[in-house]
């Protein structure tokens, strides 16, 4: 049986599958007998009823479910920005190199990476093409996001390139994120971060920084910054993509339980509670919504939540967007059920679910 207890990818360690490139959800619940958290359900007093019928069954009884909690609503703030963070996430400093070289190579097997380059030339509407990206690159020039690329080809709208406008000198990122190796097949050696030569117009880049990037280093709350929101920052505007950014908020509770993260109005990112890596959130593209939490990493009293947002966060500088008050869904909750199986909603007139 393919699986009994599918159980759930904490952290980066989902894997992928080809062909095509799909990287599978952080949840493995995989719809067996026994659900993500451990508990029986329908399917396994179903599958022990047919073995009652030719043996005997053991005479102790099965578990019930753990109790799950609905804790509630956990309205987030900012931290920073990825650059902000930049010489904490990799305090010796980048590796320079004249053509992009692997995570691997890096010394680094997951999570993200970003690689950085001084455009030598004029460009206009010039496209950049980046074959060997593995697995999802944010494109940004001057701190500024212009765009995504993908090896996925669920939507072909986003592909290995892109049409930029640079001047020379100007500060070319790829922030790119390994979204989980090909376990099974041919295709099984899967490196990733950058595989092979980047082009802009024709033109091979060459002289390259890269930056291992260490989450932990910030996510840890020995770290400090989730005590205190020290970076100022321009207002977040109604965009489709906005620069990669820490948020945090506060989970109170009284008595410790499995729980359930729902990422809804969020777009795509890694979350963490003190600490401990949940795993990624795509809600927008789905079908898993919620990321389970089991009561193992949970504490009685306050508990820090802290999220990596790489596309759009609902959330505002001031608070407000219109009439409508942005702390009302600068939020996280925390529900007493799972939904792994979702389809995507249609688009809210206060938060961006737009195609990526």
């Amino acid at each position: 049986m393919y699986m009994f207890e599918g159980g759930t990818n904490f952290g980066f360690m989902n894997g992928a599958n080809y062909a095509p490139y799909k990287p599978q959800p952080t949840s493995y619940d995989y719809d067996a007998p026994l659900t993500e958290a451990g508990d029986p359900n329908d399917k396994y007093m179903a599958i022990r009823q047919v073995i009652s019928k030719y043996r005997d069954l053991p005479p102790d009884p099965v578990p019930p479910p753990t109790l799950k909690a609905a804790y509630g609503q956990v309205t987030m703030s900012k931290m920073s920005t990825l650059y902000d963070e930049l010489d904490t996430l990799c305090p010796y400093g980048p590796i320079m190199t004249k053509y992009p070289i692997t995570m691997e190579d890096m010394q680094q097997s997951y999570g993200f990476i970003l690689y950085r380059i001084t455009v030598p030339y004029n460009s206009s509407n010039s496209v950049l093409s980046v074959p060997g990206i593995r697995d999802r690159g944010y494109v940004l020039i001057n701190q500024t996001v212009v765009g995504v690329l993908s090896r996925m080809t669920n939507d072909p709208s986003i592909t290995t390139t892109l049409n930029i406008t640079a001047t020379e000198g100007d500060i070319l990122d790829i922030l790119v994120e390994n979204q989980g190796r090909i376990n099974y097949g041919s295709h099984i050696n899967d490196s990733k971060g950058i595989v092979g030569n980047v082009t802009l117009a024709g033109g091979v880049l060459q002289s390259w920084n890269i930056y291992s990037l260490d989450l932990d280093a910030v996510i840890n709350p020995s770290h400090g910054y989730h005590k205190n929101n020290k970076f100022k920052f321009k207002s977040i505007k109604n965009t489709d993509l906005q620069t990669p950014a820490f948020y945090s908020g506060t989970l109170s509770i009284d008595t410790v339980q499995d729980t359930f993260l729902n990422t809804k109005g969020w777009t795509k990112g890694q979350a963490y509670i003190n600490g401990f890596n949940l795993g990624r959130y795509w809600p927008v593209v789905g079908p898993q919504v919620t990321l389970f939490v089991p009561a193992s990493v949970l504490n009685t009293g306050d508990n820090n939540l802290i999220v990596f947002e790489l596309e759009n966060a609902p959330c505002s500088d001031d608070g407000y967007h219109g009439n409508r008050v942005w702390d009302d869904i600068c939020q996280f909750h925390f529900i007493d059920r799972p939904i792994i199986n979702s389809t995507v909603s249609a688009v809210d007139d206060y938060y961006w679910m737009g195609k990526y």
